[in-house]
């Protein structure tokens, strides 16, 4: 009888997705308010404090990869008025310039591409300060680019396809087939476009662009990496790429490559020369790889990943040599999104929400191999999903701030933390 119950609640998508609800919303009070009480909505380490910003509506930045920062006290964020978990058809986002050193903000542009995730992508633009570059889209070609704005100039430049990862110099992007990630990993795609049909895998993967000839060539297809070094799990599944991160020397890049099948889902971290895609190396992956971040040498790279023995850790990796080290072996136990200095001492990293709805904030000292708890955030539970709030911290370039998006307040709002008394140590 109990199993004839599940399979009927299972056959009805209205039922199944009750039960999941009430399940998940009874363990979320369970936690909070019993087992963890946890009632106040923030802890903030004693040593760091928030810094007051102008923000309004529903505001955040994007990914834990790219930094809001500038060299100038100048800050990036956006706002939306917008709460559908995929935004409306009509829905953009404000692209926010905020100069703290003069209290100035402005909004200078504006973008029909985004998605709670990641944003637009937004980013600065090589080492300028009042040069930016995100994705946007054309109504009338009915497609996703990516647009450089001089917000002093008020000059724009539009690039044929939309970035991913843009090289430090601004020379040169990669990007992806953004219409897969629609299809594949909703979280991150956009949902401007009606009826996708997606390419071959023969003519979808890794695409090159060239900033200044406004070019693009595909340099890695999805039919190629599944013929590299292949796997029998692969065997008709369906494959994507995504997490594109250019090393910050502008030579090689990671990315990860996953396949979804009757098996289940799949995963592996691969590096490649930026130019042409050619020297392809197998770091890490098939079971489990997630969030990965170059450090500073362009060499290693430290990725959430599953080791021989079952563990899920933070590693480090050396590029076309393979593993070297486990980061913080007693420190950390859960995927983050992990990113280094400048100076490369520090790793910055977070968690996902528990089982209260609380993230956390951490800093992890290489030298003296020390973890730091800068903060813990409650999430609401409404935001979920797609819709979810990670923290996803990011680096200003002197290390002495950190930047955030969270839910702490009652709504999605961008943060930032200044964490001076902490790295002077």
């Amino acid at each position: 009888m109990k199993e004839k119950i599940k399979k009927l609640v299972k056959s009805i998508p209205f039922l199944f997705n009750l039960y999941v609800n009430i399940f998940y919303y009874s363990q979320y009070l369970l936690h909070r308010y019993f087992i963890a009480r946890r009632v106040k909505k923030s802890y903030l380490n004693k040593k760091v404090n928030f810094i007051k910003l102008p923000v309004k509506n529903n505001s955040f930045f994007g990914y834990y990869n790219i930094s809001p920062f500038n060299n100038n006290g100048g800050l990036l964020w956006c706002e939306t008025t917008e709460k559908k978990t995929r935004g409306s058809k009509d829905s953009s986002v404000n692209i926010v310039y905020y100069n703290s050193l003069s209290n100035n903000k402005k909004v200078v542009a504006k973008s029909k591409a985004w998605n709670w995730q990641q944003g637009c992508m937004l980013q600065w633009f090589g080492n300028s300060d009042h040069k930016i570059i995100y994705n946007n889209y054309n109504e009338k070609n009915n497609d996703y680019y990516s647009e450089i704005f001089d917000f002093q100039t008020n000059k724009r430049k539009s690039l044929c396809k939309p970035i991913y990862s843009v090289s430090n110099d601004g020379a040169f992007a990669l990007t992806l087939n953004f219409d897969r990630y629609t299809m594949m990993r909703p979280s991150y795609g956009y949902f401007r476009k009606q009826n996708i049909v997606l390419p071959s895998d023969e003519n979808d993967g890794i695409w090159f662009i060239d900033i200044e000839k406004n070019t693009s060539k595909l340099i890695i297809s999805l039919d190629n990496l599944k013929k590299f070094e292949p796997d029998p799990t692969m065997v008709n599944s369906k494959h994507k790429v995504n997490h594109i991160d250019i090393a910050p020397d502008g030579k090689r890049f990671m990315f990860l490559h996953r396949w979804i099948g009757s098996q289940g889902r799949f995963h592996r971290l691969i590096t490649a020369n930026c130019r042409d895609g050619s020297d392809l190396f197998f770091l890490t992956g098939i079971e489990l790889v997630s969030h990965n971040c170059w450090m500073t040498d362009s060499k290693n790279i430290i990725s959430f990943s599953r080791l021989n023995d079952g563990r899920d850790r933070y590693n480090r990796y050396t590029d076309k040599k393979g593993f070297v080290e486990t980061i913080g072996e007693n420190d950390f136990f859960s995927d983050g999104h992990p990113s280094v200095s400048t100076d490369g001492r520090w790793i910055l990293t977070d968690d996902y929400p528990d089982k209260s709805k609380f993230s956390r904030l951490y800093l992890y000292d290489l030298l003296n191999k020390k973890k730091h708890i800068l903060g813990m955030f409650h999430q609401p539970y409404k935001y979920k999903g797609e819709n979810r709030i990670d923290l996803h911290p990011k680096w200003s370039e002197d290390g002495k701030f950190v930047s955030i998006d969270s839910g702490h307040r009652g709504k999605r709002e961008f943060h930032v933390i200044n964490i001076t008394k902490i790295i002077k140590k």
